[in-house]
């Protein structure tokens, strides 16, 4: 249980992190954070040190661990967060590297890339009023998907793909509620080579996300400001209950 005060641990897969809402949104809780990136070296903390944990996406394959022994430690450290029952978000290659931690999978896709504005839906016998912010059209962009560990339960899916799930005190999601438009230029210009070859429009992608009447930002207040506010509360015992 967090409270107030507490330190958000943020972990980064990437040198240009897009933290530009989640910090506006720790802020808001009257929360601090600190950033650790476990592929550029950095040693993660003593889990008893922190309040939450967010383990944000990356292009790295979760379960390519031989590539990328880094991902191990973080499948040990989640593990132990949720054991301790501090609060975790896992948002995208996050959710997968949880879902490992926990006793699910990382997979690559059936369905192949899911990229853009995806239509996120209660999952089959889930009810809206039970999602708590998940329901709705989120930024998307990965090639990999998970299988949720055995006990969790799945709250929401795609048209593709599963779209988040939740154990104990972990909530894992495979969509991006917290990016910002400079976080989908920069993942843009990466990608947007790969994109372009396979007939995507990615200036009219781009032009979508950045020209949305704010429903991005208050889609990231639902769902990270959701999962926020119940990691402070006194009477949480487990996020988006």
């Amino acid at each position: 249980m967090t409270q107030a005060g507490g330190t958000v641990l943020i972990i980064s897969h990437v040198a240009r992190t897009d933290l530009e809402r989640i910090h506006q949104l720790i802020d808001d809780h009257g929360l601090t954070s600190r950033t650790v990136s476990p592929f550029a070296g950095e040693a993660l903390p003593e889990v008893t040190s922190v309040a939450a944990v967010i383990c944000l996406g990356g292009p790295q394959s979760a379960y390519d661990t031989e590539k990328y022994p880094f991902l191990l430690r973080e499948e040990n450290f989640l593990r132990d967060a949720v054991q301790a029952q501090v609060p975790v978000l896992g948002i995208c290659l996050g959710s997968q590297i949880l879902a490992r931690a926990l006793g699910g999978e990382a997979i690559p896709g059936p369905s192949g890339l899911e990229y853009g504005l995806i239509d996120v839906l209660p999952a089959p016998g889930q009810h809206v009023t039970d999602l708590t912010g998940l329901e709705g059209r989120f930024f998307s962009f990965h090639s990999d998907t998970f299988r949720p560990p055995v006990d969790a339960e799945l709250l929401a899916v795609s048209d593709r793909y599963p779209q988040a799930w939740r154990l104990g005190s972990a909530l894992a999601v495979q969509f991006h509620p917290e990016i910002s438009p400079v976080g989908i230029h920069h993942l843009l210009a990466i990608e947007g080579p790969k994109l372009r070859a396979s007939g995507v429009d990615t200036a009219e992608l781009l032009a979508a996300t950045v020209d949305d009447g704010g429903r991005a930002w208050r889609g990231a207040q639902r769902v990270v400001g959701g999962w926020l506010a119940a990691a402070v509360s006194e009477s949480a015992t487990e996020p988006f209950r």
